[in-house]
């Protein structure tokens, strides 16, 4: 039997989110001996890819400072024109894929008006959040455009929430939709979180500290994090991981609530699993994530973690007694004590529903891969 044939489209291959859920996924299919193509727009690659999966470029190479949403406008002749680029490219250099998961809003426009058949796309946050701004101004011409962006292809949510928004925007205009959540390799994230790191130097000690892991931005929400740890017990420091535009004013309202000593701002770590696995409590804070990806790598490694009720994600992954409501900080700090003091009722194990191999199998599924059913049962017989 002919393996069947997956591409993945992306802009590039970034360190962020939706790129390492499409490595994830491209080896993940290399794995069951399919014929995997990564297809970008752009030639950046801060993210390795498995060597049994292909990397193509398309490149694009127009630049537009503001979105033109209009039908007829420059840009959207300009992603016409990219899209059929990019369908003449695969046809030609990798043939008819049985399934092409386009990621992130500015490929989901451009392949709107592709030609090639089985493609889904894939929505990585809310829209409504993402467009919050544009919806206030402009919301007739915003709706009519994202029914044209996706309405033209079955559309995969990383969470329900997500999901839900976009039917609750958009739904009468929709095919078909699902809820697939990002894959999670546990294995390479604990063989990851083995990589010695001497946290002795940061005046830490193992299960000996509280962490949180985000960039600084408004949307992480590290103000109320600092609020609220400031009127804790302070029986364990507080790890700070990430960078971003308000480090340095989070830094400042740590002297100010007088809890510098107690804080530890560590940076971005190319690898923060280490720091996470020695970790007591891992802490999520955020005001919206598109899934809560974080609480996902936290369960792998067996921490304990708490979490804003925050949309959409945090709530398919946790159980009640793990959240709180977003901006109560009294709330933040009860539960932060009360998770200290008890770490193991607020440890949740890994789903393993987000195993690589079982979200590949619901994308082929969603995807209606002809032969579905047999290739996976020829997969589940060579494992």
């Amino acid at each position: 039997m002919t393996q069947p044939i997956i591409v993945l489209i992306l802009k590039a291959l970034e360190g962020r989110g939706a790129e390492r859920m499409v490595t994830t996924l491209a080896r993940a299919y290399a794995d069951m001996n399919y014929e995997v193509h990564v297809l970008c727009l752009e030639n950046t690659q801060e993210m390795p890819l498995d060597s049994r999966v292909q990397h193509h470029v398309v490149a694009y190479n127009q630049v537009h400072n503001q979105a033109e949403f209009e039908e007829d406008s420059k840009q959207a002749a300009d992603y016409k024109t990219v899209a059929k680029r990019i369908d003449d490219y695969v046809l030609a250099n990798i043939g008819t894929p049985d399934l092409i998961l386009v990621n992130i809003y500015k490929l989901n426009w451009i392949m709107a008006y592709s030609k090639l058949p089985n493609i889904v796309n894939v929505l990585h946050t809310a829209l409504s959040r993402q467009f919050q701004d544009k919806l206030l101004t402009l919301p007739a011409q915003i709706i009519t455009h994202l029914k044209m962006v996706y309405g033209a292809h079955p559309c995969s949510c990383v969470s329900e929430g997500a999901r839900q928004d976009l039917l609750a925007l958009i739904g009468s205009n929709l095919n078909r939709t699902a809820t697939i959540y990002n894959p999670c390799d546990v294995n390479d994230i604990k063989r990851a979180a083995e990589q010695q790191v001497n946290i002795e130097q940061f005046g830490l000690i193992a299960k000996g500290y509280i962490i949180h892991v985000a960039s600084f931005d408004t949307m992480k929400n590290h103000q109320d994090l600092l609020q609220a740890y400031a009127k804790t017990e302070h029986k364990l420091p507080l790890v700070l991981v990430g960078k971003g535009r308000l480090e340095a004013d989070i830094k400042q309202l740590a002297i100010d609530l007088d809890i510098e000593e107690w804080v530890r701002f560590l940076g971005f770590q190319t690898n923060p699993y280490p720091l996470i696995k020695s970790a007591a409590l891992l802490v999520l804070t955020s005001k919206f994530e598109g899934f809560g990806y974080v609480i996902v790598e936290a369960q792998a490694l067996d921490v304990a973690v708490i979490s804003t009720d925050c949309p959409f994600g945090p709530r398919e992954l946790l159980p009640t007694q793990n959240l709180v409501p977003v901006d109560d900080i009294e709330a933040l700090v009860k539960l932060m004590n009360r998770a200290i003091d008890k770490l193991e009722n607020y440890k949740v194990p890994f789903n393993p529903q987000l195993l690589p191999s079982n979200v590949a199998r619901q994308y082929l599924k969603f995807g209606q891969v002809l032969g579905y059913e047999s290739i996976n049962k020829a997969h589940q017989t060579s494992l």
